[in-house]
């Protein structure tokens, strides 16, 4: 196997996921035979070197790891640039022979497709060899990286250096400083003509504020580059968190389906009070308990978890339907003081509910220790909720698990909500299966996510999946919502419901997009954005 990782568990992860399926077919670039795809990968081999283009059975570490569909979105090679030099190389190549590139790096997008591209004979552009950690500021907090610096990479050079920060999370962050978007300090670009961009005050050469501020003189355009649309990211500073010198971990346990409709608004009014720090967690009972045993071990009956079953659920495990993760950061007098806060707007507004707690304080004025904590809102990194994907594989050892997930941007009102979760509960059930939810609560919305989980190798388990997708699309339109990032194969029905006045929002990014990348080659149809000038018989047809 290819490596990708220095760390041998996350390689495993990483093999245990792309080996457990068909190795598919090598899909060749859109409007090219097999002699000039041929040329163009003699030319990117004298770039990166032979081993770093891979063309042959390697191709499986570019595929979609938790596939619907067994075949479609297959890569004609996979390109894995060390440097920003290769990277202007490599494009100067592509747009010569107008080869589409779809870009990734270090992260595994597990549920939204994965490496896959959305043009089938794509070249899967890999920036995990650009794995340097550039700086660390420890006063200022923030850390610059290249795309391959993992989570890990960030925790484990925190700690060999003793310094008084924390890492950031995985995903889309549980810490204060994880709506990581909202804590960019600034981005470095490689355009699609070869050109260096930098954002914010890294613009001014040689500013100490380089990526402290991320203000522009003008307007602010770190966004545009975000899902590598209109250039390539191969530098990016990002806040940090101050270690602070008390933690407290905190569950509120909710016992019944209709106790989220308070819990969120009691959630929201903390937020407003500004006693929260950062985004909270919910998850049902479902999500919470597939990361402790598979289904079988907890129900032999087919079909969704009986009312039976969840009670035996809530009964061994002390939590309610649902239960809510949140952190409090600070000194000792602080931390104390929202907790005490906490306790009276949660016993007072969810009457259900009931909270547990655990304080952690550093030892001799020093900052907590946050191995001693060992979760992901104390920025410790972890691969444990991989174990999801596990959950509905067969009793006797066989099948490979996967999820696909589909993620609605909901407001911040407890009664929307769950009206919502009722509407997603029946689609999911109806086609036998439990609702995995987890709700990411911010003070004006809640990233709303939908987990089908199942079994790659079950063609039936795969249909089911796609009539799931199909069916909360189609209800999220009925109501408003849409989602904030999809799989690929969803990309452009995702991309159809930003359709105020005839779609001008997908028009003026497609737009940007023909002046920044007039040959289209930079991840052509991501988040349902295309090309103004198609590549060589592109099928730029939206599905």
């Amino acid at each position: 196997m290819f490596k990708w990782y220095n760390s041998s568990d996350l390689q495993s992860h990483h093999d245990n996921a792309f080996t457990s399926r068909n190795p598919g077919t090598r899909a060749l670039p859109p409007g090219h035979d097999e002699a000039s795809f041929q040329r163009a990968v003699n030319e990117l081999r004298a770039i990166v070197g032979d081993e770093n283009v891979i063309t042959d059975e390697g191709l499986v570490n570019f595929r979609d790891p938790y596939p619907l569909f067994e075949e479609g979105f297959e890569a004609s090679a996979g390109l894995c640039p060390a440097s920003v030099q290769e990277v202007q190389a490599i494009l100067k190549v592509a747009n010569q022979y107008q080869i589409p590139l779809w870009t990734c790096s270090q992260g595994k997008n597990f549920g939204y497709g994965g490496p896959a591209p959305r043009v089938s004979g794509s070249m899967v552009l890999s920036l995990h060899r650009m794995n340097r950690i550039l700086e660390v500021n420890e006063k200022l907090a923030y850390i610059v990286v290249e795309p391959g610096v993992t989570f890990f990479d960030v925790f484990n050079h925190i700690a060999e250096n003793k310094l008084d920060l924390w890492t950031l999370d995985r995903g889309h962050g549980y810490t204060i400083s994880g709506d990581r978007q909202h804590f960019i300090g600034s981005m470095e670009i490689v355009l699609a003509s070869g050109e260096i961009l930098r954002t914010g005050q890294w613009a001014v050469p040689n500013s100490p504020s380089a990526h402290a501020c991320p203000n522009s003189f003008g307007p602010q355009i770190d966004g545009l580059f975000l899902q590598s649309n209109l250039g390539v990211v191969t530098k990016i500073a990002v806040g940090l968190d101050v270690a602070p010198p008390a933690f407290m971990d905190v569950k509120i346990h909710c016992p019944e389906v209709e106790d989220l409709a308070p819990l969120i608004d009691t959630l929201q009014q903390l937020d407003r009070e500004g006693i929260t720090q950062s985004h909270l967690m919910i998850t049902n009972i479902n999500h919470f308990a597939s990361h402790d045993a598979p289904k079988y071990q907890q129900q032999s009956e087919p079909g969704p978890l009986t009312p039976e079953t969840i009670a035996a659920l809530k009964k061994k495990y002390n939590t309610g339907y649902w239960r809510c993760s949140l952190s409090l950061y600070g000194p000792k007098q602080m931390v104390l003081a929202r907790w005490s806060r906490v306790e009276e707007v949660v016993t007072q507004r969810v009457t259900n509910a009931w909270l547990e707690h655990t304080f952690f304080e550093g030892k001799d004025g020093k900052p907590v220790d946050n191995t001693e904590i060992g979760t992901l809102a104390a920025g410790v990194p972890s691969m444990g909720a991989v174990k999801l994907a596990e959950y509905n594989l067969p009793a006797d050892g066989t099948g490979a698990g996967a999820h696909i997930d589909t993620t609605l941007i909901l407001p911040c009102d407890g009664e929307t909500v769950v009206t919502w979760f009722r509407k997603a509960r029946a689609i999911m059930e109806e086609q036998g299966v439990d609702p995995f939810i987890g709700c990411h609560v911010f003070s004006k919305y809640i990233l709303f996510v939908q987990e089908y989980v199942f079994d790659k190798s079950n063609k039936k388990a795969r249909e089911g999946g796609r009539k799931v997708v199909k069916a909360l699309l189609s209800e999220a339109e009925k109501n408003g919502f849409a989602n904030y990032r999809a799989h690929v194969q969803h990309m452009d029905a995702v991309q159809n419901l930003y359709g105020f006045n005839g779609h001008i929002y997908r028009r003026f990014v497609e737009t940007l997009k023909g002046a920044l990348d007039p040959n289209g080659i930079l991840s052509p149809g991501k988040q349902g954005i295309w090309p103004t000038k198609s590549l060589v018989h592109l099928p730029a047809q939206r599905t």
